[in-house]
């Protein structure tokens, strides 16, 4: 087996590569961030930190380059994507994976043909209080859960750019923040099986929707109502997990994203990396009873290791690429419902 660390690459460098993603790579086992794919404006820049800077993924292989995260603008994920599994690299690519299911189901064909390993960056699978949550629910403690609640609310009147695009170049909560909180309930309460939307472009110079609310219907029967927007007035509860012996809500946000727009990172803070504050607590609801949880550690530099050791025939890639076809249909799913007003079966879709 080859124990050598896996040489990588970057495609894209705005917030998304230079604060989420580079910093794991630089902090991770097994893996080398050598390159970086993005235009000449970043030339000198400190934070390449000695990483090539290279204009076209094309340029990668001959540099001995075997993988790349493609953490460019939304709508260009799945072309660059195809583009990288063709030059023989595997690939992990940032949310959204793809803008819709068929696109998703196309990519991972490809890579399956090609032999080549192909995952999705779903980090807050790894989000301590979404740990925290997932391990109490399957406690059992709280009984059958039938309503689970979770939300991303933030107020931002100068929309990013992101945002301002319209749906087709990848603009909008759905498939910024959504992709993130559908693949939290699923691993929460399984696949979905019907959808209910309401899709809003809130104020002038909206491209695509920057409000969003969700109703999944789970193969167990539990229900999700997801919330995703740039217009909230608060933050409100993160989590609120409802069950028949009892209940959850969380308050508050994972550390991580936080450290790393600090500057801090896992190989800067050791073991206190995705420790949260002692005072942001899970309230647990157990009948009559009422009682605090501290939470667990964030973990989302568990992801690039894994990936490595899957490139090196050690485990399964980190995030199956599978899963965001699944997250990409309930996407297309809330768009048809959205627009027709109407709950719709994602049989409807297939």
């Amino acid at each position: 087996m080859n124990s050598s660390p896996v040489s990588w690459a970057l495609a894209g460098f705005g917030v998304g590569g230079r604060v989420f993603h580079a910093p794991l790579l630089r902090s991770a086992e097994g893996i080398d961030l050598t390159t970086i794919v993005a235009g000449p404006r970043h030339e000198g820049e400190p934070a390449l930190m000695g990483a090539a800077l290279v204009s076209d993924i094309d340029e990668l292989p001959a540099l001995g380059v075997e993988g790349v995260t493609i953490t460019t603008p939304a709508g260009t994920h799945v072309e660059l994507a195809h583009r990288a599994l063709d030059l023989g690299l595997h690939v992990v690519v940032d949310k959204p994976f793809a803008l819709n299911a068929a696109d998703a189901q196309a990519l991972v064909d490809h890579a399956e043909a090609a032999g080549l390993m192909l995952s999705v960056y779903q980090n807050r699978r790894w989000d301590g209080d979404y740990l925290s949550v997932k391990h109490i629910v399957e406690s059992g403690v709280l009984g059958p859960v039938h309503r689970f609640h979770s939300r991303i609310h933030r107020f931002k009147p100068s929309l990013p750019a992101w945002a301002s695009s319209g749906p087709t170049e990848g603009g909008g909560v759905l498939v910024d923040l959504g992709p993130h909180l559908i693949d939290q309930a699923v691993g929460l309460f399984g696949r979905v099986t019907a959808v209910g939307a309401e899709l809003l472009a809130v104020g002038d110079g909206v491209g695509a929707e920057n409000d969003v609310v969700l109703s999944l219907w789970h193969v167990n029967g539990t229900r999700s109502l997801i919330e995703a927007s740039l217009v909230a007035a608060s933050a409100g509860i993160r989590f609120q997990v409802n069950g028949f012996e009892g209940g959850i809500t969380l308050d508050g946000f994972d550390i991580q994203e936080e450290d790393l727009f600090a500057g801090r990172t896992p190989e800067s803070m050791g073991d206190s990396w995705g420790l949260e504050p002692h005072d942001r607590l899970a309230r647990l609801q157990l009948g009559d009873a009422e009682e605090f949880r501290s939470l667990e550690s964030g973990a989302w530099n568990v992801y690039y290791p894994a990936m490595a050791a899957a490139i090196r025939g050690d485990g399964p890639v980190p995030v199956d690429a599978r899963d965001a076809i699944h997250t990409c249909a309930v996407i297309d799913a809330a768009r048809i419902a959205s627009a027709e007003r109407r709950v719709v079966e994602l049989s409807e879709i297939a």
